[in-house]
């Protein structure tokens, strides 16, 4: 039998990548993690966390600005640009560092640098100190990185991915968005909020097109009214510059109605989205079939290759850190004996937009294309005491229900901490729960959370309070 210096070797410092690293620690596993350059991948250091910050400071400026709506005055407020991206920093180095603190907990050895697939059981390491050594069971997380789509003049002085748009040194005064998915979304209120004039372009017919239609056509006039401006069915054909200005160029229509126009801006942000990140990776080379920059696996996360295994954005799908944290905890247990699946019907989205939305499970559009029997409730927020009390109404909550054995299939929400209360839906829907099972849950009042139960009444056809 060969002797390997590991019994699992991990590519990637990421949400998927580190939880892995420590699950197989805490089961008595020698265990080696290769990051290329700051522990916590995209999600910790130019993804979720960092736009979280950022996301707060745009809450506190709305906040502010609300003020006399409760009865507040507030003057003299005013934007230290460079303090909100000192602050986003110090969250983002504090989370790392407990990352980093947790790898040395668990006795992980860390590399620093690219880690290549030398053999199906051998990682070499290019970095600040090049490395090469062998794991039983290697696992493969190396993340993604923001899409470059070849569009004319995607590579022209500021236009940005997302990466970079995090330590921009001020506020553009005008910023053009392309796409309207997460991240998109996401920049483009949070640079409105601090005072840009923020323009957004989505190829699809609506924003968040993963989305329920209905939730996205309410959060594109929420955003409309909140000063953005959205192009959706907009195909962007090249980015030009003009007297200092950036010139994105598009078409909207189709066919012989289609017509060309312009937005000009300071700044352009590419959010396309994100690739699954392979590229010299070496995993080609050892047999691991790789598509459409994805490396494929079966339920199992399993590679095909012996011992190898896949997770994350590296592995296509939702780009989700969650999404990635799951699978490790799947690859482990497969790589130690312990056989599972990975299921994915219950996974939860989250848009820290403003409203926020969030959804878990099946669109009532996606379920009746099963040919399901499909009951929805609906409940709106502007009807809601908590809601109504901390002046938060937009938005609503829609429950789909399988009306052939009453089990609750799906919900979309948009309003006032939806990221924070899916997590009760996607509990229902990961348990196959019925909707009359979920009634014997009592709310407790005011909250927000009692949207939800009143959505699954209306689903059920006695709605109470609307």
């Amino acid at each position: 039998m060969a002797e390997y210096q590991y019994d699992i070797a991990i590519l990637g410092g990421g949400p998927g990548g580190y939880v892995a690293a420590i699950k197989a620690a805490q089961q008595g596993k020698k265990v080696a993690l290769v990051e290329k350059q700051y522990m916590g991948g995209t999600c910790l250091n130019v993804g979720c966390i960092p736009t979280k910050a950022l996301l707060a400071a745009a809450d506190t400026v709305r906040t502010i600005k609300g003020a006399r709506d409760f009865g507040i005055t507030v003057d003299g407020m005013s934007i230290d640009f460079p303090k909100v991206m000192a602050r986003k920093d110090r969250v983002v180095k504090q989370l790392r560092s407990g990352v980093e603190f947790l790898m040395k907990k668990n006795a992980v050895t860390v590399y620093t640098g690219a880690g290549t697939l030398t053999g199906a059981h051998s990682i070499g390491v290019a970095g600040e100190a090049e490395a090469e050594f062998t794991a039983e069971a290697v696992i493969l997380a190396s993340g993604s990185v923001p899409s470059r789509p070849p569009i004319p003049g995607i590579d022209g002085a500021r236009v940005v991915t997302s990466d970079e748009i995090l330590f921009w040194p001020d506020v553009p005064k005008s910023l053009t968005v392309i796409g309207a998915g997460a991240i998109g979304l996401e920049f483009a209120l949070f640079f409105n909020t601090m005072g840009s004039k923020v323009t957004v372009l989505e190829a699809l017919p609506h924003v968040l097109p993963q989305e329920d239609e209905q939730i996205a056509a309410e959060l594109a006039q929420s955003m409309k009214r909140q000063g953005v401006t959205v192009h959706a069915g907009a195909m962007v054909k090249g980015i030009s510059d003009a007297d200092g200005t950036k010139v994105v160029t598009f078409a909207v229509g189709s066919g012989d109605e289609t017509t060309e126009q312009h937005v000009t801006s300071d700044v352009v942000l590419v959010a396309t989205g994100r690739w699954p990140f392979t590229e010299g990776c070496g995993y080609e080379a050892q047999g691991i079939r790789v598509e459409r920059r994805a490396v494929q696996v079966d339920e199992y996360l399993y590679t095909g290759v012996e011992k190898i295994y896949a997770i994350g954005d590296v592995i296509g799908g939702m780009l989700l850190a969650h999404k990635a944290s799951a699978e490790a905890g799947v690859a482990v247990d497969n790589i130690i004996g312990r056989r599972r699946q990975m299921h994915y019907h219950a996974l939860p989205t989250a848009l820290y937009s403003h409203p926020e939305v969030a959804s878990v499970g099946l669109h009532d559009a996606c379920a009746r294309s099963m040919d399901m029997d499909v009951r929805v409730g609906s409940f709106p927020f502007r009807v809601l005491g908590k809601a109504l009390a901390i002046g938060e109404r937009e938005g609503l909550v829609k429950v789909v229900v399988n009306g052939a054995d009453g089990v609750v299939v799906g919900c979309q929400a948009m309003g006032p901490h939806v990221t924070d209360m899916i997590v009760e839906m996607t509990m229902a829907v990961e348990h196959r729960m019925t909707a009359e099972a979920f009634l014997r849950t009592i709310h407790p009042h005011p909250t927000l959370a009692e949207a939800f139960h009143e959505a699954v009444e209306a689903a059920l056809g006695h709605a109470v309070h609307v």
